[in-house]
């Protein structure tokens, strides 16, 4: 299971950046840094710059567990990609120069943050919040 972007009907919003900061932070986070990023692209049709967002793709056979020394990352039951252990990371960025979509982002102290697909979300059989947000139906949630 994943979470895919329709580029052409992406309008760079930022909705789904702000319903995941709101569903995985609390108000006495101010700081906070969404696993979700917005990569600017020129588009092909139009020439227009526009957004497109995008996040970890929980890869099967993710490099992101490997590169890691210190076990952060694991995979869970419903096969997401999630950090398990993130008092562990010592931000060392192996686990960024291993994933080939650049999904990981650091916090202020240098932790790992990245995308967890929302798995008690769809764990209670709801889906991700990123999905629910996108105002123009991009995001959609593939097997």
């Amino acid at each position: 299971m994943k979470v895919t972007c329709d580029k052409t009907l992406c309008s760079g919003c930022f909705a789904c950046v702000v319903a995941c900061i709101d569903q995985h932070y609390d108000e006495t986070v101010t700081d906070a840094v969404s696993p979700r990023i917005h990569e600017r692209y020129t588009s092909e049709r139009t020439g227009l710059v526009k957004y497109v967002t995008k996040c970890c793709a929980h890869c099967e056979d993710a490099p992101c567990i490997n590169a890691c020394p210190h076990n952060v990352f694991v995979k869970n039951e419903q096969g997401f990609v999630v950090t398990a252990a993130i008092e562990k990371c010592d931000g060392c960025k192996k686990c960024l120069e291993a994933c080939q979509f650049d999904a990981i982002r650091f916090d202020k102290n240098g932790k790992a943050v990245k995308c967890d697909g929302c798995a008690v979300r769809v764990a209670h059989g709801l889906e991700p919040v990123c999905v629910r947000a996108c105002p123009t139906g991009a995001l959609k949630v593939e097997d």
